[in-house]
């Protein structure tokens, strides 16, 4: 919690209006006019689609008590402290890491190429059960939501689990020093994004500033599969985890029918019967980051097993539904790179199921070429799977090169949503198994939607929202 005097002196803002006295405490924030509920501050922030400050007059019976602009502009009957500071999202940060050192919670963070999202609300629900904490929302790891989150901050936080974002590099150095962690975990580094970052390399620098961040005396925790990541912990005290390798490691594996997995987590001489609540041949990694962190905060292990039986349900990412027919449907629409289609295909694989089909969206985020995506999927394509339907009108060829790299799997393309969810629908019965996947640009949760029944009109001919079609004003959907 901060307040008015203190927001101003965190910022070095001036005061445009003050009706409200320097001690009134705020908690709290959005730059958005339309989730204010619960919100102190609001934030006006200038951006690609709208500036912020041309909704200004929306606060007027908000629960908002101060709003931070960067320019003049009106605000009638808006009843809080208006501060103007030199720059929105700069004053932001600065509010936030003046919470952190204010109310000093022990901080977790984590990144990596994918699995940042639930490896967080893991994380977060096993130390919940000793400690109160406090965690990013959803997927709020950027520059704007990270700092946001921070402003929940009130004191009665002892732990605050951050999932820290990359698109470049500096990013994640940014959000360290905003809020700098006690135990850095660094799951994977992948390709996602090459093309931005110019190089495999400097994907690994960008990811690796979470260690430069890290606390003196702090925790490394990274995944034990790539020995990359334990170099670039340097000399912090570090743990790894694995499958088959690591200092917290799994043994005699198995999966029930909905691919949720029961292992023995080995530490040393401990043993731990621990059940994934997750479904996917990957679920077992967060768990295993959980009890690598959780051990540094004092949570003992049969709390960490109790509490591991969760499933995080994320919105698109390994939700396994009931389609209306009978089949399983595995929906993980919420991104794709070529190291997570291929795990989709191995938590396809640990399913039952008589027939398995593979529905991939294209893959515009990879940003490194058609060929090499291509090469790197095509392999997988083993006889797991019996189809892999494709629908990537933006990136035409991609079946063409799959088919000729598919191994016992058909390669089926299809021109649009309509034919492709027709043709899932006939697939929908007892004993199919069916994963949906593709880059956050293609929305392939239209076709999750439409497998389940709904209809779904979009009325943009070119989108280029990052959230989901079903969370979007300009989406209509009827059942």
């Amino acid at each position: 919690m901060i307040t008015m005097a203190e927001a101003a002196l965190a910022t070095g803002g001036t005061w445009l209006a003050q009706p409200l006295p320097l001690d009134t405490p705020l908690k709290g924030g959005s730059s958005d006019t339309r989730a204010m509920a619960g919100a102190g501050i609001f934030f006006a922030l200038p951006g690609g689609r709208a500036d912020g400050h041309d909704f200004l007059p929306r606060l007027a019976g908000s629960s908002a008590r101060l709003a931070v602009v960067s320019r003049e502009a009106p605000f009638p009957q808006f009843e809080g402290n208006v501060l103007r500071v030199a720059g929105g999202l700069e004053a932001l940060g600065r509010m936030a890491a003046f919470l952190v050192q204010k109310h000093r919670p022990r901080i977790v963070a984590i990144t990596g190429s994918y699995g940042k999202t639930t490896a967080k609300e893991v994380i977060a629900h096993v130390l919940a059960g000793r400690h109160k904490v406090l965690k990013t929302p959803g997927s709020h790891n950027n520059e704007l939501g990270l700092p946001l989150a921070l402003l929940d901050l009130d004191g009665s936080q002892d732990i605050t689990v951050l999932e820290f974002s990359a698109r470049r590099e500096g990013d994640i150095a940014y959000l360290g020093r905003i809020a700098p962690p006690d135990v850095a975990v660094l799951l994977a580094v992948g390709r996602a994004h090459i093309g931005v970052f110019g190089s495999q390399e400097a994907i690994y620098r960008a990811k690796g500033e979470i260690f430069a961040c890290l606390k003196p005396g702090g925790l490394a925790v990274t995944g034990a599969e790539n020995p990359r990541l334990r170099e670039l912990a340097g000399e912090h005290r570090t743990l790894t985890f694995g499958r088959d390798e690591g200092d917290f490691r799994a043994e005699q594996v198995t999966a029930d029918a909905r691919g949720r997995q029961r292992f023995t987590g080995v530490h040393r001489e401990r043993r731990v019967a621990f059940r994934a609540g997750m479904s996917g041949a990957h679920g077992l990694y967060p768990l295993l980051a959980a009890w690598a962190v959780a051990g540094e905060l004092g949570v003992p292990d049969q709390e960490v097993a109790a509490r591991g039986e969760f499933d995080p349900a994320q919105k698109g990412r390994s939700l396994l539904r009931d389609a209306p027919g009978g089949a399983l449907l595995l929906d993980d629409t919420y991104n794709a790179s070529p190291a997570t289609v291929n795990n989709l295909i191995a938590s396809l694989a640990s399913l039952d199921g008589d027939e398995k089909i593979l529905v991939l969206g294209h893959l515009s985020e990879l940003e490194e070429g058609l060929a090499e995506s291509a090469e790197l999927i095509g392999g997988a394509l083993t006889g797991v799977l019996a189809h892999c339907y494709v629908y990537a009108p933006a990136s035409p060829g991609l079946a063409g090169r799959l088919a000729g790299l598919a191994r016992a799997c058909k390669v089926r393309e299809f021109s649009t949503q309509q034919e492709l969810i027709a043709a899932l629908r006939e697939a929908d019965r007892p004993g199919k198994v069916i994963g949906i996947k593709g880059a956050r640009a293609a929305h392939m949760e239209r076709i999750v939607q439409g497998m389940l029944g709904s209809e779904i009109t979009c009325e943009l001919e070119t989108c280029e929202l990052l959230m989901s079609c079903t969370d979007c004003d300009e989406m209509t959907r009827t059942v």
